[in-house]
């Protein structure tokens, strides 16, 4: 659909395609991401050369707030997730290391 030559006089317009654009998370290394929703909290730390696991395809290397490491496209960003920073996201960390904290002075459960 060119409108600067005069072609395609059509005035239809994927609108998923468009709010997929206008609302992709531009994800860089370095970056902090949040999901409201969900509660998790990510931090870009890198990404990966081709994998050949995963069809010779680039991946981001991405930490949550419970140490978890996980991966994903460099042209798929995960759906919901919204910029944070880094406050926010030591925050949600602490909070974790709290309750870890909380529970260490519970006796184990008993074993039957």
């Amino acid at each position: 659909m060119s409108k600067m030559n005069g072609e395609g006089d059509s005035n239809i317009v994927d609108l998923g395609a468009f709010r997929k654009e206008k609302f992709a998370l531009k994800i860089k290394i370095g970056g902090y991401y949040a999901h409201p929703e969900m509660g998790v909290h990510l931090h870009c730390v890198g990404v990966t050369d081709k994998m050949l696991t995963k069809n010779n395809e680039v991946h981001f290397v991405v930490e949550d707030h419970f140490g978890n490491i996980a991966s994903f496209r460099t042209d798929d960003p995960p759906p919901g997730f919204v910029y944070s920073n880094m406050e926010e996201f030591i925050a949600a960390c602490l909070k974790v290391v709290d309750s870890i904290d909380e529970n260490l002075d519970e006796p184990p459960p008993a074993v039957s």
